[in-house]
C-alpha cells in the first residue's frame, strides 16, 4: 500500500502534502469537541472539509494513517519527493510514535526537500528516545522543520515549545503582528525554512 500525496488548493496551492484522516484520530476526536471558545480544534477546518464536502478524501487519508501508524514502513517503500517544499498534515495529526518516526524516515530519504510538520503532540516529539519495534528513534535530520501548532486562540506563544523550530498561533482578528493572513504558503515559506528569521507565525481563524 502505498502513502497518498494529497494537492493541497488555496493557501496551500503548490504544497504538496501528506495528509491523515482527522476524524479517526483519537486526539482530535477528543479535541475537536471542545467547547472552549478559545479551543482551535473546536473550530477545526479539517473535520469541517472531511465531513462535508471533502468526504471523499476520508479513505485515502485513513489509509495514510493506518501505513503510517502502523508499522516502520521499509525502506525502500518509503516515498521519493519531487519537490523542494512539502508539509506533513495540511489534514490530519500525529495518531502515535511510529507515525512520526515514518515523517523523520521520509524526510532522511528526500534530503533535497524541505518538510514542516504541524502537531500539537509535544508528547510524541519529545519523546524521542522511546523504542519503535526494538529500535530507536532516527534522530530528527535538518530538513524536518518542527511547527507547534498553539492550541488557544489568542493567546499567542511568543516562542516555541522545547523541541520545536517555530510556533503556528491563531487569533479571533486581524492584529498587527499577522504575517500569515492572505498569505499563499508557495509565496512564503516562512514555516518551511529556518533561516527565515520568522520563528512565531500569526494568524486570523478561518
Amino acid at each position: 500500500m502505498q502513502l497518498k500525496i494529497s494537492t493541497m488548493t488555496g493557501k496551500m496551492q503548490n504544497i504538496p502534502a501528506i495528509n491523515t484522516n482527522t476524524l479517526s484520530n483519537p486526539f482530535c476526536i477528543r479535541t475537536s469537541k471542545s467547547n472552549s471558545p478559545d479551543s482551535i480544534c473546536g473550530k477545526c477546518y479539517s473535520v469541517k472539509m472531511l465531513s462535508t464536502y471533502r468526504a471523499n478524501c476520508v479513505a485515502p487519508f485513513e489509509r495514510n494513517s493506518r501505513i503510517l501508524s502502523d508499522t516502520l514502513i521499509p525502506a525502500d517503500e518509503l516515498p521519493v519527493i519531487n519537490a523542494h517544499s512539502f508539509r506533513f498534515h495540511g489534514h490530519g495529526e500525529l495518531i502515535n510514535s511510529t507515525h512520526y518516526s515514518n515523517f523523520v524516515r521520509i524526510a532522511r530519504k528526500n534530503p533535497h526537500c524541505v518538510f514542516a510538520l504541524w502537531t500539537k503532540r509535544r508528547d510524541i516529539i519529545r519523546a524521542g528516545d522511546a523504542r519503535i519495534d526494538g529500535c530507536y528513534f532516527p534522530r530528527r535530520p535538518d530538513n524536518l522543520v518542527l511547527v507547534y501548532s498553539n492550541p488557544r486562540i489568542d493567546k499567542v506563544m511568543k516562542r516555541p515549545p522545547v523541541g520545536f523550530d517555530k510556533v503556528f498561533n491563531n487569533t479571533s482578528s486581524l492584529t498587527e503582528l499577522d504575517n500569515c493572513s492572505g498569505r499563499k504558503c508557495i509565496e512564503c515559506l516562512q514555516c518551511y525554512r529556518l533561516d527565515s528569521g520568522v520563528d512565531v507565525i500569526i494568524e486570523k481563524v478561518k
